[in-house]
């Protein structure tokens, strides 16, 4: 078969959607996939647009008749002529699973299912209101793999605008590399700040998923003077949470704050004990300085004891009032802070901590097969 156009035909270049067409593509999908199975099952995964109008790996612009591709031969039958099939009519939301999905096996997803799809989804989108708050996403990953898709496990009324990532994957646990890592923090924050101030009323939606010191400064960078969303990532269930679906019920965590002072101590101490309880070992083998420990806890400490946002203000709460009543009784040089705990806790422990007036606070990375098991890395 001769792939070479004749010399009569010219090679017809794509249209690029103009940046009114890519929003409004946007908008009528509610930043969600428009997939529908076979039970009417709506997949409405959480798809991201980046700043400059183009859409990224987890929100694709998908053809439902394709250029000489999927479903082509319906073109003249649908009233497309080649310079049209990039009409916004003609195009449809989905996840990059789905967009694969109808493209592998097109026989199974006919134009005129595909276009159902379309309209019943933005019908949806219209009926529920899915569109009347705006928001930014803040994604924090630097344990690989990169995030593809952000699926909640309950359902939002907002509109992802814009997506500010840093998800290369972290392996340097030197101290130098702790600073360049401390180093990146600094330089997304910059970019958050700069993307909201092109926007008014905007929510925030944090998506963390890195070492504990790397989400305690996050924290402390986006402060909690600022409304944000913090989610969690829950492993059982492969799903963000924040707060929990379908209930209106009262947090089921109860702290509790444990101390041991020491007179000529300049040091304080806080471990947190969330997932797990922090052995006062593995404090002495890295604090040597005579120090005061406070051990803010919960009953039985678990990996899943604390993953909606009702349980982590409780603890952010408590953190906060506790460290700052000793500070307004005992004038320290530093902080130490030790954590066991869920990636959006973390971010919350350190949108607590006030580093204007505070003392610096030292954060500490955990790893069961090292020795000592915690490492000093940076001060914020």
């Amino acid at each position: 078969m001769n792939n070479v156009e004749s010399s009569g035909e010219q090679k017809r270049e794509r249209r690029q959607l103009r940046a009114v067409e890519n929003f409004y593509l946007w908008v009528v999908s509610g930043g969600r996939c428009s997939f529908q199975d076979s039970k009417s099952k709506v997949c409405n995964k959480l798809l991201i647009l980046n700043e400059d109008g183009r859409l990224s790996n987890v929100g694709e612009k998908a053809h439902i008749i394709g250029h000489k591709g999927p479903r082509y031969e319906f073109a003249e039958q649908y009233g497309y002529k080649d310079e049209d099939l990039e009409n916004i009519s003609n195009l449809m939301m989905l996840c990059a699973d789905h967009h694969k999905l109808i493209d592998d096996h097109a026989e199974a997803f006919p134009p005129d299912d595909l276009f159902r799809m379309k309209r019943e989804h933005e019908e949806r989108v219209v009926s529920l209101g899915e569109i009347n708050r705006k928001s930014i996403a803040i994604i924090h990953k630097r344990l690989a793999p990169p995030i593809r898709s952000l699926d909640l496990i309950e359902g939002t009324n907002k509109l992802l605008l814009e997506a500010i990532e840093l998800q290369e994957e972290f392996v340097d646990t030197s101290l130098e590399g702790w600073e360049e890592a401390k180093a990146m923090d600094i330089a997304l924050h910059k970019q958050f700040l700069d993307v909201m101030a092109c926007h008014k009323d905007i929510d925030v939606e944090i998506f963390p998923l890195s070492p504990i010191p790397l989400l305690i400064h996050l924290g402390t960078l986006i402060t909690d003077t600022i409304s944000a969303t913090v989610y969690q990532y829950d492993r059982d269930q492969q799903l963000w949470v924040s707060n929990q679906p379908g209930t209106n019920r009262a947090p089921s965590i109860q702290t509790k704050c444990q101390s041991a002072f020491n007179e000529d101590a300049t040091i304080l101490v806080v471990a947190v004990s969330v997932s797990a309880s922090i052995d006062t070992q593995d404090i002495h083998n890295v604090v040597e300085n005579e120090y005061d420990l406070m051990d803010i806890s919960i009953e039985n400490p678990g990996i899943n004891r604390v993953l909606f946002q009702e349980d982590v203000q409780i603890i952010q709460k408590e953190f906060k009032l506790a460290v700052e009543k000793q500070l307004q009784q005992k004038r320290y040089k530093e902080i130490h802070l030790f954590y066991s705990g869920p990636a959006g806790l973390a971010v919350e422990i350190g949108r607590g901590i006030n580093t204007r007036m505070w003392p610096n606070v030292y954060l500490y990375h955990f790893n069961i097969r090292n020795n000592p098991r915690y490492q000093r890395t940076f001060s914020v």
